[in-house]
């Protein structure tokens, strides 16, 4: 990492003191959030034009004669006051299908809920091995809201942490039992070129418009383990800009980009000196190099 030093040879990494900040001086700084660490409330307008689907939240009647959205699993407020006891009652009255646990449906119930908001009228079962939990359901229904809204989708997740099922079975439901493929599976690495990349996602746009025209069904481009190749770029260009080296993707072919990533890991000052002993790290000195050019 370049030091912030203009001098030759910086005098290393400077410890600031946070005591007395605020937490509310540094939250505009703090943009990453863990996906454990907060709440994920959703209300879906189901592809029936007709039916919601309420998840991630329960509704609570508070002492001011309102009602409060709190997170079922912690029992912590939402939002206060998020409508009126009145509005509460009509929705009850309605049927309107909130307060629901989805950990205690069966299982085929998830999935026709999953299906419902999805867009499928076939509702089945791909992977009967697959840990059907609230969080998946959340973190699939996340994903499909921001296919909906062309919102760029990275995952970022240990080595072995579902990522890559989680996709494939969110895939093979959204295929609905069509005989078909609909993802296409890039595992890149460090010797993963920009022309790799472009040429697998020319293949995944002519699949993605056959699907599309044939089956009426999106497909799904999966870059895993995305930042380990010093391509990014390229898979930067194709996620947030959708262009191959300036050209624009095809339009309303069905292709959907999703990058996943292991996070990064900062080594503490006492590991990095284990790692200098061990003779698996250096340092040059300004003293030691001789001035040349070229």
């Amino acid at each position: 990492t370049p030091s912030l030093s203009i001098l030759d040879q910086s005098a290393g990494r400077k410890h600031i003191d946070l005591t007395d900040i605020r937490d509310e001086d540094m939250a505009p700084f703090l943009l990453r959030k863990r996906w454990e660490s907060e709440p994920h409330p959703y209300i879906f307008f189901n592809d029936d034009h007709v039916s919601m689907t309420f998840i991630g939240f329960h509704l609570v009647p508070n002492h001011q004669s309102l009602v409060d959205a709190i997170d079922p699993s912690t029992n912590r407020i939402i939002k206060k006051n998020i409508m009126t006891m009145e509005l509460y009652k009509a929705l009850q009255l309605q049927r309107v299908p909130f307060n629901i646990d989805f950990d205690r449906l069966p299982r085929e119930e998830k999935i026709e809920r999953l299906c419902n908001v999805l867009g499928n009228q076939w509702p089945l079962d791909p992977d009967e091995t697959y840990e059907l939990t609230t969080d998946n359901m959340l973190k699939m229904l996340a994903i499909h809201m921001r296919f909906r809204c062309g919102i760029p989708v990275i995952i970022m997740g240990e080595t072995g942490c579902g990522k890559t099922r989680l996709i494939k079975y969110l895939c093979e439901l959204r295929r609905g039992g069509v005989g078909t493929e609909n993802m296409k599976l890039v595992k890149v690495h460090g010797g993963t070129s920009s022309d790799m990349i472009y040429n697998r996602v020319r293949e995944a746009e002519a699949l993605a418009f056959t699907n599309k025209q044939d089956y009426d069904i999106d497909s799904v481009l999966f870059f895993d383990e995305a930042n380990t190749t010093e391509a990014v770029s390229s898979i930067k260009e194709i996620l947030c800009d959708r262009t191959v080296k300036g050209e624009v993707l095809t339009p309303n072919c069905g292709l959907q980009i999703i990058a996943a990533c292991n996070p990064y890991r900062k080594h503490t000052d006492e590991m990095i000196q284990r790692l200098e002993s061990a003779g698996l790290g250096y340092r040059v000195q300004a003293k030691d190099t001789d001035e040349k050019l070229g």
